[in-house]
């Protein structure tokens, strides 16, 4: 069996611990931690100061004496399955935890394989893209090049355990271990490439989750003709407030552009080549509207005494999260003056965008490293559309981060039938050997 056999045992034995985010458990944990120490990496568990949540998981490998130090990132918790019975690739069933072999449209052994032909190979499995495949080629190219003697840095590793639900406690971790976690740059790789090609990205957009009710004082819904022109209905002042805070952000946007300024001129190069564009700005979008006594089978003719929105608002650097809660939360103070008897209650959380500025060195360097690999030339993007906990790293420690996709475009992460090509799992762990063995100029 050659190297590129054992790493692929490797990674299926990791794809087998089963880390649903929320649903990890504590023999979970050890699992995990017992997987790495046979792979080489001792890691241990940070938590924040009250214990709470699933910790992350921390270790060091020691580089040169002098050397300076390279923080990576990656997530060990993963999606739930979704609907089992929809598990299928090639029509064969396939379970998410017991990962599936195809090559050329055929269920294979990928041990009966030579290790050319494990390039053509798709994996199907939960957490195979996102996240375990990606930060585990990651490590295995940062060892191989510490045991080639080659390596210019001290890599430091962070697996959060629960990135898959926005890690509500990596802020208050990081706080509580920030000389632990000290370094000089953090790399991370999560979510597809561009279009199969070497792809850098120099920051995410935030989130902001806002849940907002409106009631109109009743202690029930009553009947919409008696009641009618008597008891105000609240489903439409919280549409209009819906209306207003979109038309807010988007006028506090176009106020605020510097970075969108800024992400036009520097990434031009690539304008036409991936799509960043409309991540440039703000979105709100509703995802959940509900009334009181709402069924989606029933007609109720009915004022219902109260409705509840749930919005989600990506942020970019142009729109803090800050400013975008006083946003919303002005917005429900004045539609509160204007529709009487009508109580808004506005409950609101979030994580900011992350961006680090393409005049860093490492910019540069990296898409030297990439532009070597054998998959194209590379593309470079501001910011991705979705949200990533980066802000930790670059605003609450002070680290730039840059971030390189490591799984195939339409992997379908976060869906079922999530798959990873074995190509980029190679070419991830070559790639993160150059890096560990070079540094910017």
């Amino acid at each position: 069996m050659s190297r590129r056999h054992d790493r692929l045992d490797l990674l299926d034995r990791y794809l087998r611990i089963p880390t649903i985010s929320r649903q990890v458990t504590g023999p979970m944990v050890d699992a995990v931690r017992a997987f790495w120490s046979e792979v080489g990496v001792e890691l241990v568990p940070l938590a924040a100061d009250e214990g709470r949540g699933t910790p992350a998981l921390f270790g060091e490998l020691p580089g040169p004496a002098g050397a300076p130090t390279l923080l990576l990132y990656g997530h060990y918790d993963v999606q739930p399955t979704g609907d089992l019975s929809r598990w299928r690739w090639e029509s064969i069933e396939c379970r998410p935890f017991e990962p599936t072999y195809f090559r050329k449209g055929a269920r294979v052994d990928p041990r009966a394989l030579d290790a050319e032909a494990l390039d053509d190979v798709v994996v199907v499995a939960r957490g195979s893209a996102d996240n375990k495949g990606q930060h585990l080629a990651n490590v295995l190219g940062a060892l191989d090049a510490l045991r080639a003697g080659t390596a210019q840095w001290t890599v430091k590793i962070i697996l959060d355990g629960e990135e898959e639900h926005g890690s509500p406690n990596l802020t208050a971790i990081a706080q509580a271990h920030r000389a632990r976690l000290a370094a000089h740059v953090l790399i991370g790789s999560d979510g597809p490439k561009h279009a199969n090609r070497p792809t850098l990205v120099m920051g995410v957009r935030g989130l902001l989750s806002v849940d907002i009710v409106a009631d109109n004082g009743q202690a029930a819904s009553v009947h919409s003709g008696n009641y009618g022109n008597i008891v105000p209905n609240p489903v439409l002042p919280l549409a209009r407030l819906i209306e207003d805070i979109e038309a807010r952000v988007r006028d506090y946007a176009a106020r605020h552009d510097r970075f969108h300024r800024e992400a036009k001129e520097v990434f031009a190069k690539w304008k036409d080549t991936a799509v960043w564009r409309p991540y440039l700005w703000p979105t709100v979008n509703v995802n959940h509207l509900m009334t009181d006594g709402a069924s989606p089978e029933l007609r109720r003719t009915i004022i219902p005494r109260s409705v509840h929105a749930r919005l989600d608002i990506r942020l970019t650097p142009d729109t803090p999260l800050l400013a975008m809660v006083e946003i919303v939360e002005r917005a429900a103070a004045d539609h509160q003056t204007k529709h009487r008897g009508i109580t808004f209650t506005v409950r609101t959380s979030g994580q900011p965008a992350s961006y680090t500025s393409p005049a860093r060195p490492e910019f540069g360097w990296l898409l030297r490293l990439l532009a070597e690999q054998e998959d194209g030339e590379p593309v470079a993007l501001p910011i991705l559309g979705g949200t990533l906990p980066l802000h930790v790293f670059t605003d609450v420690l002070g680290i730039p981060a840059l971030w390189i996709p490591a799984a195939n475009s339409g992997n379908q992460q976060h869906d079922i039938n999530e798959h990873y090509v074995l190509r980029h799992f190679y070419r991830q762990t070559a790639l993160y050997a150059t890096i560990a063995s070079s540094r910017p100029a």
